[in-house]
């Protein structure tokens, strides 16, 4: 009785795993139903092709496809990632897969109301091709039995040979899948169930050996040699087939189906699987100089690839750096920069052993942000992905704040000028991501309190404990906030700590002890006396340069909608630095949506003499003139924008108009016919021409 509780209960998770005969729209979830009847049909087919392969994280990412550009590209990459011979024109395994897959559809569907590819024989042939040998049995007392063999590997965790079994349940319809502890071995007998006790295996064996030898076999085990002494269907058959099934899928890494999602449109999707693991953090801090929110961060590749120039007898590479803020799904920043590299071979032994950590900062305005980075060094295409979510709060108008605490191998006062990343009030702090250090090492942590609109007794307080249960430690440090300080940093240098895992906690209590703000920062101390840190690289902003941060903020407040900020931070990098074009064409743009045309007049007259500029100075002008009502001055302002760029359509429109205003209306008509051609969809335009030509019939009348 217990021996067959064990098969039926064994039976029933098989079945529920295993069981090809259950056709996958039953296993779809009806959500998952609704998206693929919305898909277009090619898409249908595709997953139609590729059931088998995917993986469910390929399939969740496909889902969450918005569009058929998106769809596309992932298609293209998750063939791609599958080419065993990446670089060549043909992709081996698609071809071969698509092979499978129309010769299981022309064979393996007669009959049934399914198509071949899910049938049970179709399911195994697109998964392991073609078997080296078959054998078909009819025989008297025996259903309908279908034996194919096959070599597997231990490379692939397959025997070095295996059989896959169909039989026709009860004689009739397609051959279904036989699994021994899930179909038992007196399934196959036509007089089993009446004359054979079908858990009497050793009758059952004896049996189906009378009548055929193979067929014996292969009912208790699919594994050829594998011990049967006892007689009893083979628990290693559906271990077995859930090696098979998984078998195209143990070889991808489907993380790169997430970074799809999360980078599309960031990168190009024929890097995004060459990927390597990175160490990194961020950190924010209200920079009390500019009084504004800066978030620095370091970013520590696994893997430091570097390229060789005989002709400058140099090895370099060159990191492209990425880093795009957003708000659900709109965008709220985007910037790039370069690192290159160049070392002589001394160097290079000297410096880069233990690879190079990018550090990088930037202004950021209030709220709750997705951050997405990408770093990717150019030799070999190599690629890094972090991401993490921030908030932040309006710089001195909030509660008593901590930033910090860092923790840091080195850290020294004074140092370049200008702004670089972790370097905060005259501190330079070295950061190592990986946050593993020496015993012998010294260590210096730095917290920041901000006091905020917070008037009355501060104290910081720094918990410093070990977090394994056998190594107990636990050390506090505690500072009074400076009475009239806004902002201040509290350095210290930590005492000599044992090996175990670490946790800084840093707190702002109030003068009855309440903790106020606190935040948390693990880390961990190696047995080895020293563990080497990278050299840590970041590009300085000079103080001249400091109006960039107002003018990204202003960005960052005009992306987010909020216009009236938008307005304050573009009037202070104005003031400290008019006569910077980006800065002045960006302002003048925001200003002409904003419809404060006079002031968009006086700032874009900053562009005026640029030679590279002047196609922005005159249709910015002449476009602010003709919503002025001053088509004469604007028709002189866009004509010499159309003599640098004839094919801007905002600027061939405003100059039509004009042109209508000043009763030029034959030149008008050229200029707007100039504008259909670059986009014939434009109602407004076609009224305006339909509307001279009458104005001309009339005339002539």
């Amino acid at each position: 009785m217990k021996k067959k509780i064990f098969v039926t209960i064994i039976a029933a998770f098989l079945t529920a795993i295993l069981a090809p005969g259950i056709t996958l729209q039953a296993r779809e979830s009806k959500s998952i139903r609704e998206k693929i009847k919305n898909l277009e049909h090619k898409y249908k087919e595709w997953l139609d092709l590729t059931s088998y392969i995917i993986t469910p994280l390929e399939k969740e990412t496909f889902f969450k496809l918005t569009n058929n550009r998106d769809r596309d590209a992932f298609i293209v990459l998750f063939w791609n990632l599958r080419d065993p011979t990446d670089g060549t024109p043909d992709n081996e395994f698609k071809d071969e897969h698509i092979k499978r897959f129309t010769h299981a559809n022309r064979y393996f569907g007669f009959g049934t109301p399914i198509p071949g590819w899910k049938t049970d024989r179709g399911k195994f042939y697109i998964l392991l091709g073609p078997p080296v040998a078959e054998n078909e049995i009819f025989k008297s007392g025996l259903y309908p039995v279908l034996i194919w063999d096959y070599y597997g590997g231990t490379h692939n965790g397959l025997p070095t040979m295996f059989n896959i079994v169909f039989y026709k349940r009860r004689g009739a319809g397609d051959y279904k899948l036989y699994i021994p502890t899930v179909d038992g071995p007196a399934s196959l007998l036509q007089t089993g169930i009446g004359q054979v006790d079908p858990f009497n295996y050793v009758e059952v064996y004896t049996k189906l050996k009378e009548i055929e030898p193979v067929v014996a076999d292969v009912a208790f085990t699919l594994v050829p040699g594998e011990d049967l002494t006892s007689l009893s269907p083979s628990l290693e058959a559906p271990l077995l087939l859930g090696r098979i099934y998984d078998l195209p899928k143990r070889k991808i890494n489907a993380t790169y189906a997430r970074n799809f999602l999360n980078y599309k449109g960031i990168v190009e999707t024929s890097v995004i699987t060459d990927y390597i693991g990175v160490s990194s953090d961020v950190y924010v801090i209200r920079d009390p100089g500019l009084d504004i929110n800066v978030a620095h961060f370091a970013l520590r590749p696994e893997r430091l690839s570097v390229d060789y120039s005989p002709d400058k007898d140099q090895f370099y590479f060159n990191f492209s750096l990425t880093v795009v803020v957003k708000k659900g799904e709109d965008v709220i920043m985007e910037y790039n920069k370069n690192y290159p590299f160049y070392y002589s071979k001394e160097d290079m032994e000297k410096k880069l052993t233990h690879g190079i950590i990018i550090t990088d900062y930037f202004p950021i305005i209030e709220g709750e942000y997705d951050v997405f980075m990408v770093l990717q060094n150019t030799v070999n295409k190599e690629i890094s992905y972090f991401e993490k979510r921030i908030r932040t709060t309006e710089p001195s108008q909030t509660p008593p704040r901590v930033f910090g605490p860092f923790i840091s191998y080195a850290s020294t006062i004074g140092g370049r000028q200008g702004f670089a990343a972790f370097n905060i009030m005259g501190t330079s702090i070295k950061v190592d991501p990986k946050y593993t250090f020496g015993l012998k090492e010294t260590l210096y942590t730095t917290l920041f309190i901000d006091r905020g609109n917070y008037d009355k007794t501060l104290r910081a307080q720094l918990d410093v404990t070990c977090a394994d249960e056998d190594r107990p430690y636990s050390k506090t440090y505690s500072f009074d906030m400076p009475g009239g300080k806004k902002f201040h940093g509290f350095p210290l240098m930590l005492e000599t700590l044992q090996y175990g895992n670490y946790t800084l906690t840093a707190k702002v209590l109030d003068e009855n002890d309440t903790v106020l703000d606190s935040k948390e920062r693990m880390f961990m101390i190696s047995p080895m006396s020293s563990v080497p840190h990278p050299p840590s690289v970041s590009k300085v902003l000079k103080q001249d340069n400091y109006f960039l941060f107002y003018m990204m903020m202003a960005d960052q407040y005009k992306n987010s909608k909020n216009t009236k900020k938008a307005g304050i931070y573009f009037e202070k990098a104005f003031k400290m630095q008019p006569s910077y074009p980006g800065l002045v064409k960006l302002y003048a743009g925001f200003l002409m949506e904003q419809k404060q045309y006079p002031r968009m007049l006086e700032v874009i007259e900053n562009l005026k003499g640029a030679d590279k500029d002047a196609f922005d100075y005159f249709s910015l002008k002449g476009r602010a003139l003709y919503e002025m009502k001053n088509y004469h001055a604007a028709v002189l302002a866009l004509q010499e924008a159309v003599k640098i760029y004839d094919s801007d359509m905002s600027v061939l429109n405003a100059l039509g108009f004009s042109l209508i205003q000043t009763g030029d209306t034959g030149e008008a008509r050229k200029v707007l016919s100039a504008s259909l051609v670059l986009n014939p969809d434009q109602d407004t335009i076609k009224k305006a021409l339909k509307r001279m030509d009458s104005n001309e019939k009339n005339k002539k009348k």
